[in-house]
C-alpha cells in the first residue's frame, strides 16, 4: 500500500525569525490562542501577568503582518502554529496599544512608588523657592538691573521676566567683555545685600529635585 508523506507547511507571511520567536513564546506560555485573545480583550487581571503582556509586545508581529495573516482566516488549519496565532490576534482591535495600555496599568504602581522619593524632593522644593525671601528678593534685584539697562527702550519699566532669563544673567556681559550681568548681581549683593546670598540655605531639596527629575527624563 502506497503511503503519501504529509507536507510541511510553510510559512507565508511571517518571517522565520518572527515565526521562531513567536513559537517560544506560545511554547513557554501553553495557553490556547483564544483565551490568549479574550485575556487581552476582556483585560482579564486574574489571569493577566507582567511577563505575558511584555512577551507579547516584545514577539507580536507588525500590523500590516496581522492584516495580511487577517486575510488568510479561510487557511488557518493549513498555516505553521505561529500564523495561525496571528489570526487569532489580528482580530483584536489596536491591539498594540492596547498592550501598550494594559502594561502601563500593571506596572503602575511600582513606577510612582520608584519617583514618589523624586516627586516629594520636587514638591519640596516648589514650596521652598515660592517661600524663599532671599531669593524673592534676587529676583527683584534682577528686574531692577533690567529695568535700569533698558531705560529708554520698550522693555522699560517691565513688571516681570521670563524665569529662564536667570540661566542667560552669565552670557550677558559688559561692553569690556570683562565682566558678566551675574558677576556684577554678585558684587553688589555682596556690597549692599548679603543676606539674598544666602538664599540657597533657603532651598534644602532644589538640588535633589534637579538630580531626580534628569534621572526620571532620561529613564522615560
Amino acid at each position: 500500500m502506497q503511503q503519501f508523506k504529509k507536507k510541511a507547511k510553510e510559512l507565508r507571511i511571517l518571517d522565520a525569525k518572527t515565526a521562531q520567536n513567536l513559537s517560544i513564546f506560545l511554547g513557554s506560555f501553553r495557553l490556547p490562542y483564544e483565551e490568549i485573545r479574550d485575556i487581552v480583550l476582556e483585560v482579564d487581571e486574574e489571569r493577566l501577568s507582567e511577563s505575558l503582556i511584555q512577551n507579547l509586545i516584545k514577539n507580536l508581529p507588525e500590523q500590516k503582518e496581522l492584516s495580511a495573516l487577517a486575510e488568510l482566516k479561510g487557511e488557518y488549519e493549513e498555516l505553521v502554529e505561529s500564523e495561525q496565532f496571528g489570526i487569532v490576534m489580528s482580530s483584536v482591535k489596536l491591539l498594540r496599544p492596547r498592550l501598550n495600555g494594559i502594561l502601563f496599568k500593571l506596572t503602575f504602581e511600582e513606577q510612582v512608588n520608584n519617583i514618589r522619593p523624586d516627586i516629594m524632593n520636587v514638591t519640596f522644593a516648589c514650596e521652598e523657592v515660592k517661600k524663599s525671601e532671599g531669593f524673592s528678593k534676587l529676583l527683584e534685584l534682577v528686574l531692577l538691573v533690567g529695568n535700569y539697562m533698558n531705560a529708554g527702550s520698550r522693555n522699560a519699566q517691565t513688571f516681570g521676566f521670563n524665569i529662564s532669563f536667570l540661566c542667560k544673567l552669565r552670557d550677558t556681559k559688559s561692553i569690556g567683555q570683562n565682566t558678566t550681568l551675574l558677576h556684577f548681581l554678585a558684587d553688589k549683593c555682596e556690597e549692599n545685600h548679603e543676606a539674598i546670598l544666602r538664599f540657597p540655605e533657603e532651598l534644602d531639596h532644589v538640588d535633589s529635585a534637579s538630580k531626580g527629575m534628569s534621572l526620571c527624563l532620561y529613564v522615560h
